[in-house]
């Protein structure tokens, strides 16, 4: 564990940064020091090289008349004076040679070097009336070779001036540049180092704050975890977007507490229901058909009911998984059908409770829908509709398209919603009158099916109820049909 954690710093975020970005300065550090040194270098050498080859032309013009034309020896005394008198670099080694290349005189007085012969190519080219240069680099020195032709009063060759420089001031000054430039090159590593570390641990200090909290949501189950927010980064949005998750989470959490509560609540009154009147038959000796008829069509009754709780259950986590699908099975559908067997499955269950159900339905309409569910979901509003209306009520159920969209509005002049159950009648298992509702079957799941049905569709429901008046629900559904579609493509591109 000891060598996990160890090994487990040198992965960290913070350590990943101040490595990358170490690496990235020195190595820009490296490449600008680099280019310094080298230009620097180059103006240096360039400047040493058109000083060393104008004092050889400069000698090599005069040369001629230090050199006796029969015999073509160089008189040395005076040319010494000679170089000496112009002010010659004493650090330049000149050198006279005759046609033949061989050594007439050296200025370092190297008496082994005289009469050899010195075949270089800056020798071999001043022999052949050309200027010659060349430059050898030797580790950290470098030599200037510079020769010049001596010509006589005709322009003949009859020797060749050559100059060999060391140039020793120039490496030192370009030693004391790379000296100074790696103390820098240290100085603003360090400096930038210590900014990159505070930097990278002021960073990593937000991510491993905001691991350790989702850490907690999915170890400990700490489902309310809170990102504290500063600054407007990538980070702080990411923790922003984290809290909003973390709050939906736990609503989530809540209504799968509370649904769970309320599901096994509604199962359990049904439940009671049939094991008390299951126990009084069974404990009751001798007990009359009729009693025992009486129990069990209640009995029945509630075996309904569970049926109907359970079948809307299942109905809900179908729509539940339905949403999250991307193909929606979409097609096109009559409008007017779905209304038509609505009215034929509820109209007898307005007569029989005494309530006049109308439907209107002025003209054909289409829509990109799924059939069973458009139809489930508007089903319920109007069987909710009937249920919440007394005798001799009535309800309304007409349909019209307008604004781009399909508006089916129901309405009745029941018993109302008041204004604070309002947010409430859509929520699984709320209903507004509990008595009502035992009394006509009710499960309180009605109309958070019709809204799931409706959102599925992407459509929105708006409600408007008064307490004792009535309400009405407006479904409102997109427009939608493959014909239109094109149309209005083909109206954007005009």
């Amino acid at each position: 564990m000891k060598i996990k954690r160890k090994f487990g710093r040198f992965n960290s975020i913070s350590t990943k940064l101040v490595f990358t970005y170490f690496l990235i300065m020195i190595i820009t550090l490296f490449l600008f020091s680099y280019y310094v040194v080298s230009s620097m270098k180059t103006y240096l050498y360039d400047d040493e090289k058109l000083n060393v080859t104008t004092t050889s032309n400069v000698v090599a013009s005069f040369a001629a008349d230090y050199i006796d034309s029969e015999t073509g020896e160089l008189d040395k005394e005076r040319f010494t004076a000679f170089i000496n008198g112009i002010g010659v670099d004493p650090r330049m080694r000149v050198m006279v040679l005759g046609k033949d290349i061989t050594v007439l005189y050296d200025s370092q007085n190297n008496r082994n070097l005289l009469g050899t012969a010195q075949v270089r190519a800056s020798v071999i080219s001043a022999v052949n009336g050309v200027d010659g240069f060349k430059q050898y680099e030797n580790g950290d020195f470098v030599t200037l070779d510079a020769s010049a032709p001596i010509l006589n009063s005709d322009g003949e060759v009859i020797g060749v001036l050559n100059i060999v420089y060391v140039p020793d001031s120039a490496a030192k000054f370009i030693d004391a540049i790379m000296t100074e430039i790696l103390f820098l090159v240290i100085v603003i590593l360090l400096l930038v180092g210590i900014i990159i570390f505070i930097v990278a641990n002021l960073v990593s200090k937000r991510i491993v704050d905001f691991t350790s909290k989702i850490t907690s949501m999915s170890d400990d189950g700490i489902l309310d975890e809170k990102f504290d927010i500063s600054g407007h980064d990538e980070i702080s949005r990411l923790g922003e977007a984290f809290n909003t998750m973390s709050e939906k989470v736990v609503n989530l959490e809540k209504q799968r507490v509370q649904f769970v509560s309320d599901a096994s609540h509604e199962l359990k009154t049904p439940l009671s229901s049939i094991k008390l009147m299951a126990d009084s038959i069974i404990q009751t000796p001798d007990i009359n058909v009729e009693y025992v008829r009486e129990f069990m069509t209640d009995i029945n009754n509630e075996v309904d009911r569970l049926n109907r709780i359970v079948n809307k259950l299942l109905y809900i986590t179908k729509m539940d998984v339905r949403s999250e699908e991307d193909d929606k099975h979409f097609e096109l559908i009559s409008l007017n059908d779905i209304v038509q067997g609505i009215e034929k499955n509820l109209q007898p269950v307005a007569k029989k409770a005494d309530i006049t159900l109308v439907f209107s339905t002025p003209g054909e309409i289409f829509l990109m829908a799924n059939k069973d569910v458009l139809w489930q979901g508007i089903y319920n509003i109007v069987d909710n509709a009937i249920k919440y209306t007394d005798t001799d009520g009535y309800v309304l159920v007409a349909m019209e398209q307008t604004g781009g969209n399909v508006v089916i509005e129901v309405r009745d002049n029941g018993v109302g919603i008041s204004a604070e159950e309002r947010d409430k009648i859509f929520d699984r298992f709320y209903r507004v009158d509990k008595a009502r509702s035992r009394e006509t079957g009710g499960t309180g799941l009605g109309l958070s099916i019709a809204l799931g049905a409706v959102k599925y569709h992407n459509g929105r429901i708006e409600l408007e109820s008064e307490e004792g008046k009535g309400s009405t629900f407006k479904i409102i559904l997109p427009d939608v049909v493959p014909e239109r579609a094109e149309e209005d493509k083909n109206e954007e591109n005009i």
